[in-house]
């Protein structure tokens, strides 16, 4: 990938993780990287193209990221407090989950966006479902519901968490949050 389009993906994402992606406009991406919107336009013609660029970003990056935790060694209960630990670091650096800040403004994106980042949640949850069907297995954890269900609940658990200790106790709230969590399911 070229290095301006690299640049005005890095820019574009943190912008959307401090403002959302309604209020992220092509202005802001040119004045921080420090080129004429239109060098912008010409990456990304639309801003849903943008946002899918970001989103498939995100897939990959991050779904490596939740593949290679659930895939290591370890029980359960300690591969939930890594993933958890991947949300306070984007939380340490001000960085709201990409896929939590977009799926905020889900009523404007477009349909093809709708779609990506309908599939990348897919994916993260069937990512996590690893960890939760391990902890069933190994008896280390215990919960009600399907293994997709509590891996849903989950993530769906850090992305709010992740949102509200911004806004109450940081990254310390945070993780006591998460910790009651796991600990409720935990043997």
């Amino acid at each position: 990938m070229n290095d301006t389009r690299t640049k005005i993906l890095d820019v574009a994402e943190k912008l959307i993780q401090q403002v959302g992606c309604n209020a992220m406009s092509y202005r802001h991406i040119s004045d921080e990287v420090g080129i004429r919107k239109a060098s912008i336009h010409h990456h990304f013609p639309k801003k849903e193209n943008l946002v899918e660029e970001l989103l498939n970003r995100c897939q990959v990056s991050y779904g490596n990221n939740y593949q290679r935790i659930v895939e290591g060694s370890g029980h359960a209960p300690d591969k939930l407090r890594q993933l958890a630990g991947v949300f306070a670091d984007g939380l340490r650096k001000r960085q709201l989950c990409l896929v939590g800040t977009i799926s905020a403004d889900l009523n404007t994106l477009q349909d093809s966006s709708r779609a990506i980042l309908e599939a990348t949640i897919r994916n993260t949850v069937r990512i996590f479902m690893i960890a939760f069907k391990q902890g069933r297995e190994e008896g280390s954890l215990s919960f009600a519901g399907t293994d997709e269900e509590t891996a849903y609940a989950f993530f769906s658990f850090l992305l709010g968490a992740q949102i509200t200790a911004r806004a109450h106790g940081g990254e310390k709230s945070f993780r006591s949050a998460t910790e009651a969590m796991i600990l409720s399911w935990e043997k």
